[in-house]
Parts: structure tokens; C-alpha cells; sequence
């Protein structure tokens, strides 16, 4: 009988306050994505359990983790995860010393961080995605566009480069007053089952009301695998946002502001529908709504392959692996880097490099770069 192969072991140690932010959703995201990929970890027992919030304690809950409070006697065969080093595990040998930062918007001249793709969110996390993720796939598609999810509070756009990006609200507030017939506001679970009840395709935009509705967390992930488009308009407090990946991760195809903002970035009619201004929103919207069958399956075939060679655990460690590096960095896409440092988004921004500008503002901004002999 063949035995599983002996899963490698991450030695994790976290000593600042960072890791600890937004609920405790950076911890768990970034030690499930190496249990996921494969990954034994010994998480050293200093977490302060008052500070872990809603989503700290189920990191403590995943498969092949454990906690320990001494340092491995052998190292050399393990991987130091850490944000602030500890001298003592610092003079040990190591076979990859992995450091997490959250700077994406500084250049890194000297170094080539890896940033860490922006995970599904732990509600849908955790064992047995994989699984559910194909399952999700193959569901037949009912509804050509969906939205659901918050506005409250959505009002506000930090990000000026290559372009501003229109808050959910107002993306929310434009399509509802433009969009016309071809929009169906739903206001609870069963008005959604009424619009899609038959056997008859809804070729509409059906958009869960964010004042009365919000689809049910166990329901989320199969209710997206229901739509050929989702709307992802911009979080709360910067562009990126789950429902975007989760969207991908199903096959279901993004309607996005923020392309740039994946590496390598999404591709306009190949991988996603980029809008730019309310206008421009609608134009798009109607674009989709008239789009042929064949075209939706091919752009879906797309989204699926990349969510699977970019956005996956096994793609992240990976890129960790073969890096020449022994000492890599790894950065996380997180809320307080976004409102401290928004302003110094830029070309240069390692969360940019090799993105072009999108946009007619991207492109205006990239021809005066050009001119100007700036690279």
C-alpha cells in the first residue's frame, strides 16, 4: 500500500501585532494556505488568545498544525515562517527563512517579494475546498449576472492610480438607476428562487437587495456557481476583495474596476469585463447581457485556469520553493497598509510591477511616463 509522502514542516512564529488585524483573517489565511498546499506547521505558542478574533482560533483548528512553545532541535529541514525574526531562531539553520511584510506599495528595488494571492475568505476556507470548488464548476448555470453583498459604508475611494476607482455604492446606485429592465432586485431568498425558477435561462442582472438580503454563508459559494458574470465592485477599504477570488475560484466570470491589482493582472474580455466610470460601467453591463454562449465559455475556461495557476496554495508555494532565494519575503494584500499608504500606490509599487495602466487614465499616464523618459 502506498504512503503519503511526509509533508514538509513550517516552524511559524509571529511576534508583532499586524498578523493579528482584521479578525484574525491574515493568521488564519496565511497558515491555511500551507496546510492546504501540503504543509505540516508548528505554530509557537505565543498568541495572546484575547487578540485573535473572529477568525484567529479556527487557524488553531487546521489539519496538521500544531502547537508548540520550544524551538525544533533540527531545523535544517524546515521552513521559518515569521514576521519579526527571533535571535534564537535566528542562529539556526534553516532550509527557507520566509518573512511576512505588508508593504505592497513600496518598490522593493532590491528584492522580488512574493505577494501572496488574496484568499477565498476563511467562512468558505478550510478542508474540503478543493472539492467544493469543482463540485461548483460543474453546476449548471442559471443567471447571467449577480450580485450580492454590503453597501453600507462603501462610499469612499483611496486609490487615485492608474485610475479612481467608483465606490461600491455608487456602483450599486448606478446600475439600479440605469440599468433599466434588464435588472432584477431581489429581497430575499425566496424572491432569488422565484427569478430563477423554471427551466428557462435569466439572461438579466439579478442583484440581492444589499439593504433586506445577503445570501447565506453555507449557500455562498453554489450560489455564485450559478451566475456566468459577478459584479466585483471594491471593498470597503481598498479595491481588492474576496468575493472577487471566490467568484474565480467557481467560474463564475469577474466584472471588475480593478484588474491591475491581480499578478499577472486580468485581461479585459479574456479573463474578466473591466469598467472604469458609471458610463462605462453600463456599456459594459449591456455588452454582457448581448454576449454569445460560446464566447462566456471560452472566457469561463479562462478564469478557471487562471484562479488555478495563479491563485491557488499550491501556485503561492510553489513560487516560494523554486525561488533561488533562501530567505524570501512574502507579502499580504491587508486594510492597514491600504489606509496608511494609499497615496503611494504607483508604476513602481511591487503590487503593480509589470502591470500595465488600465483605463484611458492608465493610458494617459503611461504615454506621459513615456514622454518624459520615466520607466
Amino acid at each position: 500500500m502506498n504512503q503519503e509522502p511526509e509533508r514538509p514542516v513550517v516552524f511559524a512564529e509571529f511576534r508583532g501585532k499586524e498578523i493579528l488585524r482584521e479578525m484574525g483573517r491574515l493568521l488564519f489565511s496565511l497558515l491555511d494556505v500551507f496546510v492546504s498546499a501540503g504543509y505540516r506547521i508548528q505554530l509557537f505558542d505565543n498568541l495572546p488568545a484575547s487578540e485573535l478574533g473572529k477568525y484567529g482560533p479556527l487557524a488553531f483548528a487546521l489539519p496538521h498544525l500544531r502547537v508548540t512553545n520550544t524551538l525544533p532541535a533540527d531545523t535544517s529541514r524546515m521552513i521559518y515562517l515569521f514576521d519579526e525574526r527571533d535571535p534564537a531562531a535566528g542562529r539556526r539553520v534553516w532550509r527557507k527563512e520566509i518573512q511576512v511584510r505588508y508593504d505592497v506599495f513600496s518598490p522593493y528595488w532590491f528584492s522580488d517579494p512574493i505577494v501572496m494571492p488574496y484568499p477565498v475568505h476563511p467562512a468558505h476556507s478550510g478542508a474540503g475546498l478543493e472539492e467544493r470548488l469543482k463540485q461548483c464548476r460543474q453546476s449548471q448555470r442559471r443567471m447571467r449576472i449577480f450580485f450580492s453583498g454590503d453597501t453600507e459604508g462603501y462610499v469612499r475611494s483611496r486609490i487615485r492610480y492608474p485610475n479612481e476607482k467608483l465606490p461600491r455604492l455608487v456602483v450599486v446606485n448606478t446600475i439600479r438607476e440605469q440599468l433599466g429592465e434588464r435588472l432584477s432586485v431581489v429581497q430575499d431568498e425566496g424572491g432569488l428562487a422565484r427569478e430563477l425558477a423554471g427551466t428557462e435561462y435569466c439572461n438579466r442582472f439579478v442583484m440581492a437587495d444589499p439593504g433586506s438580503f445577503r445570501i447565506d454563508s453555507a449557500k455562498w459559494l453554489n450560489t455564485l456557481a450559478m451566475a456566468d458574470f459577478f459584479l466585483c465592485p471594491p471593498g470597503y477599504v481598498m479595491p481588492m476583495c474576496h468575493n472577487t477570488v471566490e467568484a474565480m475560484a467557481v467560474g463564475a466570470i469577474p466584472i471588475i474596476s480593478y484588474p491591475e491589482w491581480f499578478q499577472p493582472g486580468l485581461a479585459h474580455l479574456e479573463n474578466c469585463i473591466v469598467f472604469g466610470d458609471g458610463s462605462d460601467l453600463i456599456r459594459q453591463l449591456h455588452g454582457v447581457l448581448a454576449m454569445g454562449s460560446d464566447q462566456i465559455a471560452e472566457m469561463r475556461r479562462r478564469v478557471i485556469d487562471y484562479y488555478d495557476r495563479y491563485l491557488t496554495p499550491e501556485s503561492f508555494t510553489r513560487r516560494i520553493e523554486t525561488s533561488k532565494e533562501r530567505k524570501v519575503i512574502v507579502l499580504m494584500i491587508t486594510d492597514a497598509n491600504m489606509v496608511n499608504k494609499a497615496s503611494r500606490l504607483n508604476g513602481h509599487s511591487v503590487l503593480l510591477r509589470g502591470a500595465p495602466p488600465s483605463g484611458a487614465r492608465g493610458l494617459a499616464s503611461m504615454l506621459r511616463r513615456l514622454r518624459s523618459g520615466a520607466t
